[in-house]
């Protein structure tokens, strides 16, 4: 069986929920995360994000050796898309629509689709670095991407050219692995994980990033997820690792789950107050007050 979830996507004007993982692990929710249902997927190779543009009926993930799988019916059926390659790929994200969407991986791959997936087009990269995640916050224009020894990525082209903005991070130390961004408002305001610990920040675009004050010392953090309107956000990682801000990041607490598996992966829904967890050991929590108690979700 599989052991690992490594990322959930909450629909978010609705109850519907799903995780993918090891083994071609795809997992789908329809009571916002409290019980979980296995869906059948055509492969065996793990899987390492899921994504639904325009939070409709078409979903996407992808994982190891090129694998990508695509649903037109909500995450009932699954079915396998040609990558053309067999690289690990990490991160899917669709900006706006079903049509047009990224995915990056491993030796600085990203690739882009204009056609709801039929074709991947590998895309020039300024990296051989493995890339972990990727955002385009507000469109299909403006992008990040981020990864090993200290990688982030940018473009405003629509990923035809990527720009380093490594040499814009301050006060943290060569080669962090950066494991998850998340723009959760525009193109401007960014947020991103590290496997050193740290929460780094940008208010610029990426002109300048830099560590937040974490007062406390932390195990590698894995993902993260932010409200747009109020800057309130969580943070998952290693041994069990949950912290929580209410103001942008400016202040942290650590919040004790009762777990000590690693989490990969936060998502909340549009309320903000039902958010899943995922993370090793199959461990999926729920939480309906804002992040405050969670609880052991149902599984198949």
């Amino acid at each position: 069986m599989a052991n690992r979830i490594n990322s959930v996507f909450t629909l978010e004007d609705t109850p519907l929920a799903y995780a993918v993982g090891d083994k071609g692990l795809i997992l789908g929710s329809r009571d916002g995360g409290s019980t979980w249902e296995r869906k059948p997927v055509p492969v065996k190779e793990n899987l390492y994000t899921v994504h639904f543009p325009g939070q409709g009926e078409i979903g996407y993930a992808c994982g190891d050796k090129g694998t990508i799988v695509k649903t037109t019916d909500q995450g009932r059926t699954w079915q396998q898309l040609g990558s053309g390659m067999d690289i690990d790929l990490r991160a899917v994200k669709f900006p706006v629509n079903p049509k047009v969407g990224f995915i990056v991986g491993d030796s600085g791959t990203i690739l882009r689709t204009v056609d709801s997936g039929q074709t991947w087009e590998k895309l020039p990269s300024p990296t051989v670095e493995k890339l972990m995640d990727l955002d385009f916050p507000a469109d299909e224009t403006t992008g990040y991407a981020v990864g090993l020894n200290s990688t982030i990525l940018k473009t405003t082209t629509g990923g035809s050219m990527w720009f380093p903005q490594s040499s814009n991070i301050q006060n943290l130390l060569p080669g962090t692995q950066i494991t998850a961004v998340h723009f959760p408002a525009d193109d401007m305001v960014g947020f991103a994980t590290t496997g050193s610990g740290f929460v780094i920040f940008t208010p610029d675009g990426g002109e300048i990033w830099h560590p937040l004050p974490l007062d406390m010392p932390l195990p590698a953090l894995y993902s993260l997820d932010f409200r747009h309107d109020t800057l309130a956000g969580f943070a998952v990682g290693a041994q069990g690792t949950l912290i929580h801000t209410n103001d942008g990041g400016t202040n942290w607490e650590r919040l004790n789950l009762g777990v000590s598996a690693d989490l990969f992966t936060i998502r909340f829904f549009a309320d903000g107050q039902i958010g899943i967890i995922g993370g090793d050991e199959k461990t999926l929590l729920q939480t309906q007050d804002g992040g405050s108690t969670w609880s052991k979700a149902e599984q198949p």
